[in-house]
C-alpha cells in the first residue's frame, strides 16, 4: 500500500506541478502581448513627438520670419530640409 500511496502523490504533484507550468505559460504569452502593444504604443508616441518638435520648431521659425518674399522662400527651404533631415532619421532608426 505504501508504495500505491507514495505514486499518487508523485502524480498529484505532477498534476500539480503540469497546472502551474501550464498558468505560467499562459501568463508569458499574457505578458508578451502586453509588451508587444506597449511597444507599439511607444513607438506611436515617439511619431507623435517627433512631429510635435517638427511643428514646434516651424512656429519657432515662422515666428522669427520677416515679411520679405525671398527671406520667406529660404526659410521654407531651410524648414523643408530640416522635414527631410528628420524624417530620415527616423526611417533609419526604424529599419
Amino acid at each position: 500500500m505504501e508504495l500505491k500511496d507514495k505514486l499518487q502523490s508523485i502524480a498529484r504533484k505532477m498534476e500539480t506541478l503540469r497546472q502551474r507550468y501550464l498558468a505560467l505559460q499562459r501568463e508569458k504569452k499574457e505578458q508578451e502581448r502586453t509588451i508587444e502593444r506597449q511597444e507599439l504604443e511607444i513607438a506611436k508616441l515617439e511619431k507623435e513627438l517627433n512631429q510635435l518638435k517638427i511643428d514646434n520648431e516651424f512656429l519657432r521659425v515662422a515666428r522669427s520670419i520677416p515679411s520679405n518674399p525671398e527671406v520667406i522662400a529660404r526659410y521654407k527651404g531651410q524648414v523643408a530640409k530640416m522635414v527631410r533631415d528628420i524624417d530620415r532619421c527616423i526611417k533609419q532608426l526604424n529599419a
